[in-house]
């Protein structure tokens, strides 16, 4: 009962101001290439999870709203930042997320630990991620297996 492949990748481009907890304006950019890239180049995915909304960032639902729209897929965003270790467990034991594609959108801080806990092996992502990397994901296929093959993907915009 596992996914046949999660992409994992960090919300878009934040502001400079350090409160504001919404994408810049080269965020919601990045947002809308994304909802165009992701089916065009993976599939249409089945499942879309991001960090619940806080008082300190909307940014991974803001980010993944403009491909949940395209597709008419709902975003799941009822797993806080720390709760990386239960969205797992989910994703990788209950029936529905069989065979399925899940596009997975965090805080980069936890993204490692998120990778860990999904079976990464732990040589093939970045830890710590680069605070700066806006343009990366993480395809994880698990082929009928539960320890998945990592390809990194460098988003072309």
């Amino acid at each position: 009962m596992i996914p046949s492949r999660i992409l994992v990748t960090r919300h878009a481009e934040k502001p400079d101001d350090p409160i504001n907890p919404h994408l810049s304006d080269a965020g919601c950019v990045r947002a809308e290439r994304l909802a165009v890239y992701i089916p065009a180049t993976f599939g249409s995915p089945e499942f879309l999870f991001a960090t619940a909304l806080s008082p300190h960032s909307a940014r991974p639902v803001e980010t993944l709203t403009p491909l949940s729209k395209q597709i008419g897929v709902a975003i799941d965003s009822t797993f806080a930042d720390q709760d990386y270790g239960a969205l797992a467990e989910e994703v990788l034991s209950q029936p529905q997320f069989t065979g399925k594609l899940i596009v997975i959108c965090w805080h980069h801080g936890n993204i490692p630990s998120l990778m860990r806990a999904l079976r990464a092996k732990s040589d093939g992502f970045p830890d710590p991620w680069d605070p700066q990397v806006f343009n990366l994901i993480l395809q994880l296929d698990y082929a009928g297996s539960s320890d998945p093959n990592m390809v990194s993907v460098i988003e072309p915009f």
